[in-house]
């Protein structure tokens, strides 16, 4: 407590607005970072709660400035399509999101964290990005294998499609996992020009995988 009491004497014999200037002058990164851990904090709980009110599917789109989100007619076409009632169910459409896992420094970025925390609390079920960014994130282990038992059969409709991470097991063997399906002809790119090109990759933890296949026949309008 030594350093509390020291600081404690600097400001002493400041007036309130040399205190202030000291203040923002010595302590305003840790100021900004806490301020936004707080409005991250705050953001993750709005919407956990939001999402907890029987959540039809979470999609989280990243690194695009097209009006997608909730509310848009893409999202309301998607709601037309699965013949959702508004009334009983959410479609979660998150459409502001910034970050590049190919730079290699996300770490600290408010999207990425924000992604993480619903990642990792099993409330997001599909995320959507540049197909280079999935890649990325898909060595983190969040995205499903798509050979798994529940997304098995997605991997085979789309073998065309699929995304592939190298991943090396304990016993040195090398094998090519698929986390990701492209949809860079899909009405995110050819209607919405949302994207270039694009992928998307089911949380490991998805809760709503047939709501997901579903946005797929959607987005690239089959079925």
């Amino acid at each position: 407590m030594r350093w509390l009491e020291q600081e404690k004497q600097k400001l002493s014999g400041l007036s309130r607005k040399a205190k202030l200037t000291y203040i923002w002058d010595y302590y305003k990164l840790f100021l900004i970072g806490a301020a936004a851990l707080v409005l991250l904090a705050w953001y993750i709980i709005s919407s956990m709660m939001h999402a907890a009110q029987d959540t039809y599917v979470y999609i989280t789109y990243v690194n695009t400035f097209a009006n997608i989100g909730e509310d848009s007619d893409f999202w309301q076409g998607y709601t037309d399509y699965c013949a959702v009632d508004e009334s009983q169910y959410n479609i979660i459409f998150d459409a502001e999101n910034y970050f590049d896992m190919t730079q290699g420094h996300v770490t600290g970025n408010y999207y990425y964290e924000k992604a993480v925390v619903l990642f990792d609390s099993k409330t997001m079920d599909a995320i959507v990005m540049e197909p280079e960014n999935l890649a990325a994130l898909g060595q983190s282990g969040r995205l499903i294998d798509l050979q798994d038992s529940r997304t098995k059969h997605l991997a085979e409709r789309y073998a065309d499609r699929l995304i592939t991470i190298s991943h090396t097991d304990e016993s040195g063997v090398v094998r090519e996992i698929p986390v990701g399906i492209d949809i860079s002809d899909s009405i995110l790119v050819t209607k919405e020009k949302a994207y270039t090109d694009c992928a998307l990759g089911i949380s490991a933890d998805a809760q709503h995988i047939e709501a997901v296949e579903k946005f797929l026949d959607y987005i690239l309008q089959e079925g």
